[in-house]
């Protein structure tokens, strides 16, 4: 037994000097300033790799300046009765939504247009919630300097156009040229400028300003803020690479003002906002409005849908 215990101890004598060799060989080599010099240039070269090819994952995981972050929706009330429009705003409020984003849809001829268009800034103005207004790419000059006449001081945020890289011009299929979008961008300029300072002017682009970037650069000009949608996937992988690129061409802080998925796997549209959510959070991004709160056209709408409670459990804890 006492030759046994010895022989024990013998080996772990010599386990512990090959250990004790291992880690002096270890440290001999990182103190190589040829090997510590390699390592730093691998680890470099691994970091902007992630952002090149994989910026989701590296925005997501980042840790970065965390400020206020703004939650905002479309509410397309033109789509409910007047009667239901300050419940479903409430609704929003509640949820914790600090933007609620309307297209001037204002039809003169129709009565219950301007009821609806009353009862809609009537709900938000008790409420204290912000208000961001479309002008429409085609919208007459008339309609728009009326409707603003009449509520455009309930309005917080102007957007002036809506994806004017890619927006059709009046003829079916054709693209506006450069001149037609800096033409219809003017006048709706003029006609939101004097609401400054109290309103903000905005446009929002879609990925199609990659390949007209001198869109942004030049109606950046006369903005406050640019905006970006965001509807696909794939747009939601390659998005911190859109937003880099506005900021460093305009000067301009991003909002991404369009955000939603189109789908009626409620799971699937559910894990699509909230993952969005956490990314344009993680960027530095000081806000995000969701595409929409209701829509009959489409399945981008979250009312009453489990995307709608998750959102609202998101806000509560990250805002």
């Amino acid at each position: 037994m006492k030759i046994y215990r010895q022989q024990r101890m013998c080996v772990f004598s010599d386990l512990k000097s090959v250990e004790v060799m291992g880690l002096n060989r270890l440290i001999d080599i990182l103190n190589n300033g040829i090997v510590r010099t390699l390592v730093l240039i691998c680890l470099c070269m691994i970091l902007v790799m992630t952002q090149v090819f994989f910026p989701h994952l590296y925005f997501s995981t980042a840790n970065r300046r965390s400020g206020d972050f703004e939650v905002g929706i479309h509410y397309v009330y033109e789509q409910d009765s007047t009667n239901q429009i300050s419940t479903e705003v409430s609704r929003i409020h509640e949820l914790g939504f600090s933007v609620i984003r309307v297209t001037l849809g204002y039809d003169p001829l129709n009565p219950e247009s301007s009821r609806r268009t009353d009862a809609f800034y009537a709900a938000t103005r008790s409420l204290g919630v912000d208000v961001s207004l479309i002008i429409p790419n085609h919208e007459r000059s008339n309609t728009t300097r009326y409707y603003l006449n009449r509520w455009g001081e309930n309005v917080a945020y102007i957007q002036i156009l809506n994806e004017p890289d890619s927006s059709q011009s009046w003829d079916a299929g054709a693209l506006f040229t450069d001149d037609e979008i800096m033409s219809k961008f003017e006048e709706a300029y003029r006609l939101a400028e004097p609401y400054r300072p109290g309103v903000k002017l905005y446009t929002n682009f879609g990925p199609g300003f990659v390949v007209r970037s001198n869109l942004p650069v030049t109606m950046s000009e006369k903005l406050d803020f640019v905006g970006l949608d965001v509807f696909m996937e794939s747009y939601l992988i390659l998005s911190p690479h859109f937003v880099e690129l506005l900021r460093e061409s305009t000067h301009k802080d991003v909002v991404i003002t369009e955000f939603g998925m189109s789908t009626s796997d409620d799971a699937v549209q559910s894990d699509f906002i909230q993952r969005g959510l956490n990314l344009f959070k993680s960027m530095g991004l000081s806000g995000c409005w969701l595409t929409y709160w209701n829509s009959e056209l489409d399945n981008y709408g979250i009312r009453g849908r489990l995307a709608e409670r998750t959102v609202g459990e998101w806000i509560a804890q990250n805002t």
